[in-house]
């Protein structure tokens, strides 16, 4: 009797003890954040853009000499083309220009120095006023009329810079002053800063040294060492 007692006894007792067992702390494994997308570099990226190379000069020291235009003369007498067996300046200049009108003098200096050269002005750079109205040629006309004879040699206004165009852009020349200097043949025997050592040089070649000895070039002591554009200014419209 005390078997049958104690027996289902023992099994509750059992069962309690095994209801009463907490559970297990399983650690609950966290869901994966959304995948990081790896840095790899595409295989058909394209390489990064290079710079633009500077296209070479098509009009050198050599090259036929282009066409020369101007839109009116304002000093001394028109040059409607190059004559053969004379030699030129073409000088590339603006009033608003510090070294341009630095380079004024000795130009009339070497003008007066050679006189079988035509030097020649050419203001293909002048600006419009700030208010639109277009008083360049004015501008222009009243400078050189100041000047008087310390600008003594031909000018010419280039209003819709066709010469610089022609000239300067195939030179890969984008500064003023600038000096193109045309031999006998119409073909181009210089080009650079009107200050340079070689500019005054190539013309005492091309004369065969001739030239006035009386008239001495002041301005000598102001030229630079090179014709590479060290003191100009971006000759491009603003």
């Amino acid at each position: 009797m005390l078997k049958r007692v104690l027996v289902p006894a023992l099994i509750v007792s059992l069962a309690g003890l095994a209801w009463a067992e907490p559970e297990k702390n399983t650690p609950k494994k966290d869901k994966p954040a959304v995948p990081a997308t790896p840095i790899v570099k595409p295989k058909d990226a394209a390489p990064p853009a290079e710079k633009a190379k500077k296209p070479e000069p098509t009009l050198v020291v050599g090259s036929k000499a282009p066409a020369i235009t101007a839109t009116e003369w304002i000093k001394g007498k028109e040059v409607k083309s190059f004559e053969k067996g004379k030699v030129y300046v073409v000088e590339f200049w603006a009033t608003w220009c510090g070294p341009c009108l630095k380079s004024i003098p000795h130009l009339t200096d070497l003008q007066r120095k050679h006189k079988d050269v035509t030097f020649i002005g050419m203001a293909s750079s002048e600006r419009k006023p700030k208010d639109g109205s277009d008083t360049r040629l004015d501008t222009l006309k009243k400078f050189v009329s100041e000047q008087g004879d310390k600008m003594d040699y031909t000018v010419a206004y280039d209003a819709d810079r066709a010469m610089s165009e022609a000239w300067m852009k195939p030179a890969g020349q984008g500064g003023i002053p600038c000096a193109f200097v045309v031999d006998g043949e119409g073909k181009i025997a210089f080009v650079g800063h009107p200050m340079a050592e070689g500019f005054e040089k190539t013309i005492a070649s091309l004369t065969g040294g001739k030239h006035d000895e009386g008239k001495k070039d002041d301005h000598a002591k102001d030229k630079p060492a090179d014709g590479k554009g060290k003191d100009q200014q971006p000759a491009k419209k603003k």
